[in-house]
């Protein structure tokens, strides 16, 4: 489509996911408007100007806290099309669930709110395949599945009560406002910046050594490549009828625990990164005070079947391959520093 005319606005501008929607739409030729907690802290945000040099003057930067409702309203003046994006993802099981919880409903909820203060035309809320498929171990989910609250944990419930809630939201005033949900799978593939996030911690656990087993039963991810799921946020917010509706965003097939271990080993191994070949009980590696490793194994046994379909048919998404991946996503912590360079 044609560059807007008012700035797009992408929540958590630093993070994962909407570094790569930045970058896509700034090659688009689209102004940008993200936000982050602190514009003090230059040495997170400065990477975002670099990622397309040529455009950054079309980049803006604001400050806004997910639960500090008045700094979405100033935020949002003047956009027409808002991507929210940021939500609390920590690598470790906090405490209180409520530490994910609050800020993830109260932040969806405030960014909607300025999004209809500011007659925005449409919002794209970012979920995640775990409000779908979460609990649902071996059914074939859609869109028109939620996961079930009494067998899952503090982030899948946050995510579910998040979205949820902006349902509750957009019913109420789906005549003011447009708005799509995408549910992406579990998102990995080659960061943009030298802070790595919950993603790519795992995978800088297992390239670091520190992982201290392969579980002794199967965790069954659906995963989408990050950039693919940068492309298909855009897309939503695009694409004419997708408003009211969510959309799964994943690619084919699960990719177990194993196989993720496999991969990175047969790629990395001959250059020295030690990952874990033994194998352990759940018990085992909760007893081992990794924290990521707590997290990861927490998840399971489970698998994870989504159906993409509607993704393709109606964004005409394609999903890129696991192995290209993963190992691009190796490649570019070692690059920038999130796993230790031993390839020289």
């Amino acid at each position: 489509m044609q560059p807007s005319q008012s700035p797009i606005f992408v929540s958590g501008a630093t993070g994962y996911l909407a570094a790569h929607i930045i970058k896509l739409l700034l090659e688009q030729g689209h102004k940008v408007r993200g936000s982050v907690r602190s514009l003090l802290n230059t040495a997170k945000s400065q990477f975002l100007y670099d990622l397309v040099p040529e455009k950054k003057a079309n980049l803006e930067l604001v400050e806004a806290e997910l639960t500090d409702s008045k700094s979405w309203i100033s935020a949002l003046s003047g956009c027409e099309y808002v991507l929210h994006v940021a939500s609390p993802i920590p690598p470790y099981v906090p405490k209180d669930e409520n530490e994910i919880i609050k800020p993830a409903v109260e932040g969806t909820l405030n960014v909607l709110n300025a999004a209809l203060v500011n007659k925005c035309k449409k919002v794209v809320v970012t979920s995640s395949g775990l409000s779908i498929a979460a609990g649902n171990n071996g059914k074939l989910c859609t869109e028109d599945d939620w996961a079930d609250l009494t067998k899952i944990s503090h982030y899948p419930k946050s995510k579910v009560l998040a979205e949820k809630a902006a349902w509750e939201f957009y019913e109420a005033h789906k005549g003011e406002i447009q708005m799509t949900v995408v549910n992406p799978s579990l998102i990995l593939g080659p960061g943009l910046s030298v802070h790595g996030n919950a993603s790519e911690i795992l995978v800088a656990e297992l390239l670091n050594g520190n992982f201290p087993a392969i579980p002794d039963y199967a965790i069954g991810f659906k995963i989408v490549d990050v950039r693919d799921a940068a492309i298909g946020e855009i897309k939503a917010l695009f694409t004419e009828g997708t408003n009211g509706k969510r959309i799964m965003l994943t690619s084919d097939g699960n990719l177990f625990f194993t196989d993720l271990v496999r991969i990175l080993k047969e790629e990395f191994g001959k250059f020295g990164y030690k990952l874990p070949e033994k194998v352990a009980s759940k018990e085992e590696i909760m007893q081992s005070g990794n924290a990521v490793a707590i997290r990861t194994v927490g998840y399971g046994p489970m698998m994870m079947e989504i159906s993409n379909e509607r993704s393709v048919k109606e964004l005409g998404m394609k999903y890129r391959e696991w192995k290209e991946t993963l190992l691009e996503m190796g490649y570019a912590m070692i690059k920038n520093g999130v796993v230790a360079n031993k390839l020289n």
